[in-house]
């Protein structure tokens, strides 16, 4: 419509599209939030298969090059030694230089490293491309849920981002099938095959734009009001209340006084919750062989999936009720069903049932509570520093998960299962008196 005034002058209305204008936290759902999505989707998958391979490739290894349970145990260690040395390194790399070329360089390691996998001959040289491959995974960890918590609007962040870990998982248990399928013999190609998806995802990372939010953050607002103007819908703008700096990001900050309780409480919340589970995944059989669940590839299989089933109810939970009283409730209950775990004696009438169900109650909760791991830390942690605090956070938990992997073979071989659980369960007991102690709400907060 076009209003008419005075000797002939035509004066056009506002454009409904810019007298509407948005912050990007509130516009609606669209084609770029879905690409951010997928890229980061598809690298948490692979995290997870990479992950997940571990197992079934020891074994097969094993046969192979006859090492024992220490050998076992730094091979299944290697990776995460190089998440915790990858989210350090990476995630304030991401914060320096933007998230852009960390994110998509890392997924060409991921194809190299892969492949490289096949050449291994000995212990030693399949360690050291675990922890090279461990790097890139720290990428991950430290860039990708920081860089779509700041894509997505804030109403979708808590249930996107919770779904990061259901497709960890969901690798995860892919990785277990192909580990069953394949002959043992072939364990450097069980390791080799994670390329596959790392090319896929490399390449739709290459039409990923920078973070206008990190841009902001940094003072060049004219770079993301240009990215703003060219892919998102008309009328898009930057957030308020960013909190812009210049200066370089330094690791250091993160324990300064307005962020150290932060850094620590992240670390530690994350760490607890992922040692127990990554420790008894990495050597599912002996440890519930130990402890007298019943066995059988329908047990290992059905606990895989009953896993993923525990990630995606959680992603509603987390959602709605929030990330204080999940973390804390959550920790308390797999504290119980890991002290019962610990004290069930397997040669009872029925006990095989009841730690099968005590069990599935365990793992059912942890991976479900897992998914606070890629919503929390992003949120706790301003824009300029996020992936320097994300990292540091998901270093703190794979040196746990790595403390965890390496000593769980040594204590069943040692103490037997019952007491290996047992010594397990200090995780989530930390877990939870440090989460009543400092976990603060941070559902529908603004990113600052």
């Amino acid at each position: 419509m076009i209003e008419r005034r005075g000797f002939g002058t035509t004066i056009e209305p506002p454009s409904p599209q810019i007298s509407s204008r948005l912050s990007m936290d509130d516009i609606p759902w669209n084609k770029l939030h879905l690409l951010a999505a997928i890229c980061t989707l598809g690298g948490t998958t692979l995290d997870g298969y990479i992950l997940g391979l571990s197992g079934a490739a020891i074994s097969g290894a094993k046969k192979e090059m006859a090492f024992g349970a220490l050998s076992a145990g730094l091979i299944g260690a290697s990776a995460l030694i190089g998440i915790f040395i990858g989210g350090l390194l990476f995630g304030q790399a991401a914060d320096r230089w933007g998230r852009r070329p960390v994110f998509q360089w890392n997924l060409v390691a991921f194809v190299i490293l892969s492949v490289a996998q096949l050449f291994t001959v000995g212990v030693w040289d399949l360690v050291a491309c675990r922890i090279a491959l461990g790097l890139a995974i720290g990428v991950e960890y430290a860039v990708g849920a920081a860089l779509l918590s700041e894509f997505v609007p804030t109403r979708f962040r808590g249930a996107l981002l919770a779904t990061l870990q259901a497709i960890w998982i969901a690798g995860f248990v892919v990785a277990n099938i192909v580990g069953y399928l394949m002959p043992s013999g072939d364990w450097r190609v069980l390791l080799a095959t994670s390329a596959i998806p790392a090319v896929f995802v490399a390449i739709l990372r290459y039409w990923l734009p920078e973070s206008p939010r990190w841009l902001a953050s940094r003072g060049r607002v004219a770079e993301a009001e240009k990215i703003l103007a060219e892919r998102f819908p008309a009328g898009t703008t930057l957030p308020e209340g960013l909190d812009v700096d210049t200066s370089r990001a330094k690791f250091s900050e993160l324990f300064q006084k307005d962020t150290w309780r932060s850094a620590a409480y992240a670390g530690i919340f994350w760490g607890a919750q992922v040692g127990p589970l990554f420790a008894i995944f990495t050597f599912v059989t002996p440890t519930l062989d130990a402890i007298g669940l019943p066995g059988g590839t329908a047990r290992d299989y059905g606990l895989n999936f009953l896993q993923l089933a525990g990630a995606l109810v959680f992603i509603w939970i987390v959602a709605k009720w929030g990330r204080r009283p999940v973390v804390i409730y959550t920790f308390g209950i797999m504290l119980v069903a890991l002290l019962l775990l610990g004290v069930i004696p397997n040669s009872s009438t029925g006990a095989g049932l009841l730690l099968t169900v005590v069990f599935g109650i365990y793992l059912a909760v942890a991976a479900g509570s897992a998914n606070l791991e890629f919503v929390y830390p992003s949120e706790m942690f301003p824009t300029r520093l996020r992936s320097t605090g994300v990292g540091f956070a998901a270093a703190m938990s794979r040196l746990a998960a790595a403390v965890a992997v390496y000593l769980l073979p040594l204590a069943l071989d040692r103490f037997g299962g019952s007491t290996a659980i047992l010594m397990t369960a200090i995780f989530p007991l930390i877990g939870l008196v440090a989460s009543i102690a400092w976990a603060r709400e941070t559902k529908d907060s603004r990113l600052v």
